[in-house]
């Protein structure tokens, strides 16, 4: 059984796996990863839009957004 978030746009979350997937959104974003919530890295490449991203090898307990992302997203973990 996997957990599911909704999130809105570009909204932090926190992701308690090692991996997860993320809806597509209607506009390109950057997927950011934070240790702390705060301080954001911008993953290199961004997600076209209306592209699933999957994310594989994420810290447990990471805090993550979708910067640029819009409406709701749907997080599956």
């Amino acid at each position: 059984m996997s957990n599911v978030k909704v999130i809105k746009g570009s909204e932090p979350f926190q992701i308690n796996a090692h991996s997860f997937i993320a809806g597509p959104s209607t506009t390109e974003y950057t997927f950011s990863y934070s240790a702390d919530g705060i301080n954001y890295t911008p993953y290199t490449e961004k997600t076209p839009a209306g592209e699933t991203l999957n994310v594989f090898g994420v810290a447990f307990g990471s805090y993550c957004k979708l910067d640029g992302a819009t409406g709701e997203i749907i997080i599956r973990y």
